[in-house]
């Protein structure tokens, strides 16, 4: 495998079932109707689905489940070396729902800030995932240590029901609505761009 750029206005997939049991058919049918990437869960997917990933010509993005930035990115990164994931990669970690919208914002801060640097000493693209709900400011985002930021599906809103944007950089990947069926399997598509800075998720591909 090697890290590449997903080229502006690429269409990724994001998808649970495929993670956890995606076919050959879908991957090649997912890849013929257009699809250049997906994303697929650390702690779900596995090499050979992955390589069927691979061998359908697609790249991938790995994401973690909401959630799991307690234990600091350890298991995210033996996660990745099984994977074989080649550095210079985007990881996605996914900050959403009513368990980060209960934290104590400075004590998310914290732990965000922790999982991105241990993501990054070991040679990836650490990046984030904003879904709903979630408490961070525009500010907050911003200066939080990733590289890249998603823009989860719907209205992303701060604890003050701001609209919440990285300040700075803006989103390099939007998420569509709705989910959908899409070459057999159940996802959510989204849309890559540059952000403000003119950074674009990278993909690991074979």
């Amino acid at each position: 495998m090697k890290t590449v750029d997903v080229p502006v206005g690429s269409v990724i997939c994001d998808s649970l079932p495929f993670s956890t049991g995606g076919t050959v058919a879908q991957a090649i049918a997912l890849k013929t109707s257009g699809v250049v990437a997906l994303a697929l869960y650390l702690g779900a997917v596995t090499p050979a689905i992955l390589k069927k990933v691979l061998d359908a010509g697609l790249g991938y993005m790995p994401v973690t489940f909401g959630g799991e930035y307690e234990d600091g990115a350890d298991d995210e990164l033996v996660q990745l070396k099984a994977l074989g994931i080649p550095k210079g990669c985007c990881v996605w970690l996914d900050m959403e729902g009513l368990k980060a919208f209960k934290t104590d914002p400075a004590k998310l801060i914290s732990m965000l800030t922790a999982w991105a640097n241990k993501i990054e000493a070991a040679g990836f693209i650490p990046c984030l995932y904003v879904g709903v709900p979630q408490p961070l400011t525009s500010d907050e985002l911003w200066k939080l240590p990733f590289r890249r930021y998603w823009k989860g599906q719907g209205s992303v809103r701060d604890r003050f029901n701001n609209l919440a944007e990285p300040t700075k950089c803006g989103w390099s990947i939007t998420q569509m609505w709705p989910s959908h069926t899409r070459g057999g399997a159940w996802v959510d598509s989204n849309i890559v761009g540059q952000d403000f800075l003119k950074r674009s998720p990278t993909m690991a591909v074979a």
